[in-house]
This record gives structure tokens, C-alpha cells and sequence, in this order.
């Protein structure tokens, strides 16, 4: 889940044969959404989406009142809300619920057994409307596919041994069966989505399955949306996840402003970008060049990244005499609750923040944490390092310096 989230779409062109293009226009309009759930597994649940007043990723658990729950936040026209019912669920199972927020009053009723949610009856929503339709046709391979969650997740809790082979085998033989049918429905999406342009649905069915397409692909179809599903959250991170896949700058040049796309096609190196420092002033990355860069990006939503800080933080100790500076990244975070989090957990290192996406944009990061090692002469070592609670994070870093005889 975790997705990124901020391209710099001041404009957004809309590539045709005759090339037009419209103004992005923030639409922040606020919902209010009441949950009722018969027979809770519960009486806790954790929801979350992106608040385009707070500018941020809201997480919160909400102790249920006599199986009720009220939220209010707002969204930029449509967005999705993520909401689990099963606080212990390990990854996104049949306790979750993916629901499309839309301006306005929105009720949604849903029945439990177990840790499963059976029915669910929404109004207020009519692009939830729309997806339980789809989920309702398609049911066979919602069944399959929560059948396999089932069963991996029973595995999941009576296997003593986190680590052994034969948990990795079956954790390799439930990828392989989910792979399968998430090819199948994304066949089935496109179908759906090609009919339905209009359809805040379709965003949301798009956005789900983006991955498994080129980024060509993806603006292609990102073309056929109505406007107002191309100006939506769904519009915006499909455009974003897009745009840090591809090295194809022309590609997006006219869903950029132009400052920002001649700020990016100018980049040649990481040390040619600056960026704010908790001071207020600019810091280039120039600054660090003759040393080894361990980029650490998080975000203030990135539950994970707050709490691998004292791990961060013990890192920095353990590499002090060696030619390496650690450098936290922050993506998508407002400044105050990003200077707030680093005074709060004791965050050492050099801290600044991505506040535009131009350094998440150079090393394509799609989702935080996430950890990148640059060499002394701004030479990407690995793109995808181990995660800093793993011995193997240091023992790359320190491998690099013994190679590079630093």
C-alpha cells in the first residue's frame, strides 16, 4: 500500500493528434462517511487515504460505538480509503475494505464473519456503487483469490518458523496463484475501463493494476479519462507511478509545467539538485560528493519509516569513522510535521525534504521506505538497498568503501 503521490502537475496536457491541454485545478471538497458493522471482529479499526486539506497520508484507528464509526476529511474530487477491520491481518485480505470516497454525506454497512467481511452496502458513493457491481461479476475470482489469502494467512499464524524454507516456498507458491488471476482480472479491468472513461471507478480499477503495464501503456489510457478523473488522486498517482518508471522525459513534458520539466531534463547527475534543509535554506547534494550516500526516503504517512528511525539512527553511530553520509529524505510531508517528526524521535543524520518529488523523480521511487546507496562520484551502487533493520544494509555500504579503498 504504500504509494507516492506528487508529480508537480501545476499543468497537465492531454496528448492527442491535436495536442490540447487544461489547467490543473486542486478540487478539495470534504466528505463525511459513517461506518456501521454488524458483528465486528473488533471493536478497533484503522482507515486510511490522503487528506488534501492536511496535505498528507491520514492513518488513525477509530474505537467503534456500538459497531459505528463517523470520519470526515477531504479529498481532491475522489480518492480511495483503505479501511481493516482485523488490526493482526499481515497484508491486505477479505477484513480490508477499498472504498472510493466522493463529496458528500456516505454510509456504508458492513457484515462480519470472522475476520471477513461478507456483505457491504454503500450509498453516498456511486463509484463504490460501480465497483461492487464489477466485484459482483467477477465474483468467481474474488472467491479464488480470497481463498488463497485464507489460506496462506492460516499458515501464516500456525507456522512457528518466520524464516524457514518451507514458509518461503509457500509464501512463492501463493504469489505465483495471486500473479495469475491479477493478470486475468487486469484483462478484464481494461474492458471495464475503456467502456466507462467517466467512471471514478475506473481510476481507482487503473490505478490498482497500473503496475503491470509500460509506462507508455499507461498514458495511453490515462488519455481516455474524462478531465475530472485525470485531475482526481486516482489521475495523479497513476501519472506519478508512471513518470518515475520511465527515463523518457518527452513522454511527460506536457503533463508538466514547464519550470518543473526543465528543472528535471537539466539533472545529470544527483549532486546537480538542491533541496530544503530543516534551517529553511537550500542544500545541494554537491555538498556530499566525495563520499558515499545512503538516501533514506520516508514520509510522515510511512508507519514503517517512523519506526525504523532508531535503527537509522543507530546506523549513522556505527558508520561515523567512515566516508558516509546518511541522508533522510522526506516525500509528500508537510514541513512542520516533517521538522515535528525528527525533533520528536531524536533523527540524526542530515535531514531534507523532497517537498516537490524531484530527487524521488531521479531515483524512480515508487513507495517508503526506501533505501539508495550513491557513490563518492554520484554513481548509483543499488537502487533498492536492504532495509535498514538488516545486517546486509551496512555490510553493502562498508563492501563499498572497502572496494573503492575510501
Amino acid at each position: 500500500m504504500k504509494l507516492l503521490f506528487f508529480l508537480l502537475l501545476v499543468h497537465i496536457g492531454i496528448i492527442t493528434n491535436a495536442k490540447c491541454q487544461f489547467k490543473f485545478i486542486d478540487s478539495c471538497v470534504k466528505f463525511n462517511l459513517h461506518l456501521k458493522i454488524e458483528n465486528p471482529y473488533s471493536d478497533t479499526i484503522v482507515y486510511r487515504y490522503r487528506d488534501c486539506d492536511k496535505d498528507a497520508g491520514i492513518t488513525q484507528r477509530v474505537v467503534l460505538n456500538n459497531g459505528e464509526a463517523r470520519v470526515s476529511g477531504y479529498i481532491n474530487r475522489s480518492a480511495e480509503m483503505i479501511i481493516n477491520c482485523d488490526l493482526y491481518a499481515k497484508f491486505e485480505d477479505s477484513s480490508f475494505l477499498r472504498l472510493i470516497l466522493e463529496p458528500g454525506d456516505i454510509t456504508v454497512s458492513l457484515s462480519m464473519a470472522g475476520t471477513h467481511i461478507v456483505n457491504e452496502i454503500t450509498t453516498g458513493s456511486v463509484a463504490q456503487n460501480e465497483r461492487q457491481k464489477w466485484n459482483n461479476e467477477n465474483r468467481f475470482l474474488l472467491q479464488m483469490e480470497n481463498k488463497y489469502l485464507r489460506e496462506f494467512s492460516r499458515y501464516l499464524r500456525t507456522n512457528s518458523k518466520p524464516d524457514s524454507a518451507e514458509l518461503q516456498k509457500k509464501q512463492q507458491e501463493y504469489q505465483n496463484r495471486s500473479d495469475i488471476l491479477k493478470e486475468l482480472k487486469s484483462k478484464i479491468a481494461l474492458d471495464y475501463i475503456k467502456m466507462h472513461p467517466n467512471s471514478y471507478f475506473s481510476g481507482a480499477l487503473f490505478f490498482l493494476y497500473q503496475r503491470l503495464y509500460s509506462p507508455d501503456t499507461i498514458i495511453q489510457y490515462f488519455n481516455t479519462f474524462s478531465s475530472n478523473v485525470q485531475q482526481s488522486d486516482f489521475g495523479k498517482y497513476i501519472l506519478d507511478d508512471a513518470f518515475k518508471r520511465s527515463n523518457n522525459w518527452d513522454l511527460f513534458a506536457a503533463y508538466m509545467d514547464s519550470a518543473s520539466f526543465r528543472k528535471l531534463n537539466n539533472i545529470k547527475s544527483v549532486f546537480d539538485i538542491s533541496l530544503k534543509g530543516v534551517n529553511g535554506k537550500e542544500v545541494s547534494l554537491f555538498n556530499y560528493k566525495g563520499k558515499i550516500l545512503l538516501l533514506d526516503f520516508w514520509g510522515s504517512w510511512c508507519a514503517p519509516c517512523i519506526a525504523s528511525i532508531p535503527h537509522v539512527n543507530q546506523l549513522i553511530s556505527e558508520l561515523k569513522e567512515y566516508p558516509v553520509e546518511v541522508i533522510s529524505v522526506a516525500m509528500g510531508t508537510k514541513e512542520d510535521v516533517w521538522k515535528k517528526i525528527i525533533s520528536k524521535n531524536n533523527y540524526m543524520g542530515v535531514h531534507l525534504n523532497d517537498s516537490e518529488g524531484i530527487l524521488a523523480a531521479y531515483y524512480k521511487v515508487l513507495s517508503a521506505p526506501k533505501y539508495v546507496i550513491v557513490g563518492p562520484d554520484g554513481i548509483l551502487f543499488n537502487s533498492d538497498a536492504p532495509f535498514v533493520t538488516s545486517p546486509l544494509l551496512k555490510k553493502a555500504i562498508l563492501e563499498i568503501v572497502t572496494k573503492l579503498k575510501l
